[in-house]
């Protein structure tokens, strides 16, 4: 039913601990295979990637580019979903993506409709809570979900997509499917830092970057390439 694809740029700990909260879902059927599309990784990322059975694509250029290589290699399901490393996904989450899967093909939006998870972040504090509250509100309100919140979407969607040239970025992809055609579901996404003597919280001003991009304010693309990225395994336009 579902192919994940994960970029990635030297996410050795975070791809395992994302591809960690994938067994589930493979074990029911939901998730069909998983690609690493990797951009020049020197920790142990493939190796990690080969380990756990997945399909490694070597590709450069941005962000959108690297994707628009990978999904063409997948054979196996339907739908596609884009997640980064350091992201965890929460329980029977693949339950509730199976149900929106099924819904969409009933009423025949699998060629429109997408979706996106809740965000968390994997500490306490009120910061925390106050950037996912803010986060919800641009995905839920806005229809602009970050990057780490992950994005379903259906293979008919993305050729539907990509007949309107290089996607670019995820703000872009997100603009091009439509922010109203974006539903939040109830599980979660759990942002884990990559170091830990980082926080996995960002600041506020990469929330309000993120926003003006989405809306498709170009001076906003200056500051997403300063590197925030490589905290979620993409070199190019900061994981966008």
């Amino acid at each position: 039913m579902l192919s994940v694809v994960i970029p990635t740029w030297n996410s050795e700990e975070g791809l395992a601990r994302t591809l960690a909260s994938l067994v589930s879902a493979a074990a029911e059927g939901v998730i069909r295979e998983v690609v690493v599309v990797d951009a020049g990784s020197t920790d142990g990322t493939l190796a990690v990637a080969d380990a756990a059975g997945c399909l490694v694509i070597d590709a450069g250029g941005t962000w959108g580019d690297r994707i628009a290589q990978a999904i063409p290699v997948m054979r196996r399901a339907p739908w596609i979903m884009l997640l980064p490393p350091h992201v965890l996904l929460e329980g029977d989450w693949f339950r509730e993506v199976s149900a929106f899967m099924e819904r969409c093909e009933r009423a025949n939006r699998a060629d429109s409709a997408a979706a996106c998870f809740r965000l968390e972040y994997d500490e306490f504090g009120l910061r925390a809570r106050l950037v996912e509250r803010a986060i919800a509100i641009c995905a839920r309100v806005c229809g602009l979900p970050m990057p780490e919140q992950g994005l379903m979407f259906s293979r008919r969607l993305w050729d539907r997509i990509k007949r309107d040239g290089p996607v670019g970025g995820h703000d872009r992809l997100v603009r091009r499917i439509g922010r109203r055609q974006i539903r939040v579901l109830r599980a979660h996404a759990v942002v884990i830092a990559s170091d830990r003597s980082q926080s996995s919280v960002p600041g506020l001003s990469r929330i309000a970057v993120h926003l003006l991009a989405a809306l498709g304010i170009p001076v906003a693309e200056t500051f997403l390439r300063r590197g925030d990225g490589d905290r979620f395994g993409d070199r190019s336009e900061a994981g966008r």
